[in-house]
């Protein structure tokens, strides 16, 4: 009987371990464009020239090669505004360019330039918090949600 309830002890470790070790979510902005139906999913990572960038509902990362930053001087006190630039980059061509702005750690605009047709798309306008939770039911299997 000691056995039995050992080996099911370990058996319910493993399960916890396995619970514990689950990725978390990584959170991102975001960002709908007011032409556009679908919108951009965009995170910064920690050193700046790193962005994850996809649109919904396709979820695939869109290649970017980071360009420059632009640093804007904001009112006393205040972080600086960030303008990142990068070039999108598909099976070895630029085919766009996205600027990202932000302050701080928020985003708060993403401007895409197609390279061929030169049309521009702003997304600027974060969800309203219904389609917020709607979007985030989605998201929550692929490991994301809307902030």
């Amino acid at each position: 009987m000691k056995i039995q309830h050992l080996i099911y002890g370990i058996i319910l470790s493993s399960f916890a371990s396995i619970a514990i070790a689950a990725p978390t979510l990584q959170y991102m902005e975001c960002l709908a464009a007011d032409q556009q139906h679908h919108f951009v999913l965009v995170a910064p990572a920690q050193n700046g020239q790193t962005i994850k960038l996809m649109y919904f509902p396709y979820l695939k990362l869109i290649s970017l090669h980071y360009i420059k930053t632009e640093n804007i001087e904001m009112a006393e006190d205040r972080p600086y505004e960030q303008h990142l630039f990068f070039n999108e980059r598909n099976y070895g061509r630029n085919t766009g360019q996205y600027e990202i702005i932000l302050q701080g750690a928020r985003i708060y605009a993403v401007i895409y330039s197609a390279k061929q047709s030169g049309a521009i798309t702003t997304y600027q306008n974060y969800l309203a918090d219904e389609q917020k939770q709607k979007v985030n039911q989605t998201l929550i299997a692929h490991k994301l949600q809307c902030i």
